[in-house]
């Protein structure tokens, strides 16, 4: 079933698979530009960090897609700096962090950021803004430490429950075909720089099921999937809709969940349209003050 799904990731992102290759090409042009930050020790091994704003009130954490350096919020970050801490970072392999063994599993990955935070002295609460995979990595984080998340801003998250949802909507006959063709490997979400074991991921995601009664802001592609961007064409709109809907799905893990579609924005909301991310982001950060305050 693992290969299943495997196969499924390609059939069902391939539109974002085609605009993570025009992330990929504005990352190599950068590649040799030196990037702001500080490394940090996170065992035996350095991430990447890099922190700028006031200091004071919550933190944001600033969590990149599969694949993506911290790059991707270049058009982000800046601007939530002028009211707020905020920190970027290279997840292990990417940018300028150091490589770490591979596969790994998406618990790996938290107790990366847990540890780059910790010795970092990065202060909280925290803020997380996750894109793709890095909103299932903001809600895992969350799952193992509560009581350092006090907001979250979702951008174009992944939902742990789509493969298998879009699983019904692949012709039989197409199935078949991919299950021929599929191999051991093919369990491994693989890019140049990072790989996942995602045979891990769902099983974890679904046992912690994040719930939360936390500001919550769910930013969501607009523009539908393109068909010619599908092997069955006839498919883009069925899992555009599977999209929306798992993306309603997220907003209700809070009581305090809204979202807000992009409607001029493919899946990389924060370069197609970064003040809808940073006014989501100022928004979660006021409302986290608001209830700090009303504590005091």
């Amino acid at each position: 079933m693992c290969v299943v799904r495997r196969m499924l990731t390609l059939a069902l992102f391939a539109a974002v698979s085609i605009e993570c290759g025009a992330a990929q090409n504005a990352r190599d042009v950068t590649t040799n530009t030196p990037q702001p930050g500080v490394m940090v020790d996170v065992g035996g091994r350095r991430l990447r960090l890099h922190c700028s704003g006031p200091v004071g009130g919550p933190t944001v954490v600033l969590e990149a897609g599969f694949g993506n350096p911290s790059s991707t919020w270049g058009r982000v970050q800046p601007e939530v700096a002028k009211f707020a801490r905020v920190c970027s970072y290279d997840r292990a392999g990417l940018g300028g962090s150091d490589p770490a063994p591979t596969p790994r599993t998406v618990v790996a990955l938290a107790e990366d950021l847990r540890a780059l935070l910790t010795n970092a002295k990065v202060p909280g609460p925290y803020v997380l803004v996750g894109h793709s995979l890095g909103g299932i990595l903001a809600r895992l984080y969350a799952s193992f430490y509560p009581s350092e998340v006090a907001g979250m801003v979702l951008v174009d998250s992944a939902h742990e429950d789509e493969m298998d949802r879009g699983l019904a909507l692949i012709p039989p006959d197409v199935l078949k075909q991919m299950l021929k063709t599929a191999k051991p490997e093919d369990m491994v979400i693989r890019h140049p720089d990072e790989s996942i074991d995602h045979c891990s991921l769902r099983a974890v995601m679904n046992a912690l099921n994040w719930r939360a009664d936390i500001p919550l802001v769910v930013l969501t592609q607009g523009l539908p999937y393109r068909p010619e961007d599908y092997t069955n064409p006839s498919l883009a709109p069925k899992y555009y809709q599977l999209h929306l809907e798992m993306q309603k799905e997220l907003v209700g893990r809070s009581p305090r969940g809204r979202q807000v579609v992009a409607e001029k924005s493919g899946h990389f909301i924060q370069q197609d349209q970064p003040e809808l991310v940073v006014g989501a982001v100022r928004q979660v950060v006021e409302e986290v003050k608001s209830v700090g305050r009303a504590r005091k």
